[in-house]
């Protein structure tokens, strides 16, 4: 789930920090130009993003989204 983008790193790392205090799940950042996409949990399936999603927006974030991406652990 797409939960934030923004064309600064400082922007992006201070919602990292805020999103790490009230959601529960891997928080990732990456960068496509021009923007920081701040990303939240691996669902295997669209429906399992779904559910999660309406989780998230009941929480009254307004701007989620699914994204399709590969998360590459180190």
């Amino acid at each position: 789930l797409q939960i934030h983008e923004t064309s600064s790193v400082e922007e992006a790392n201070k919602k990292i920090k805020k999103f790490k205090n009230i959601l529960t799940d891997s928080i990732y950042m990456s960068f496509e130009a021009p923007f920081y996409k701040i990303r939240y949990g691996d669902y295997p399936t669209r429906e399992q993003a779904e559910i999660e999603k309406k989780k998230i927006l009941r929480k009254g974030y307004k701007t989620v989204w699914i994204v399709r991406s590969n998360i590459i652990t180190k």
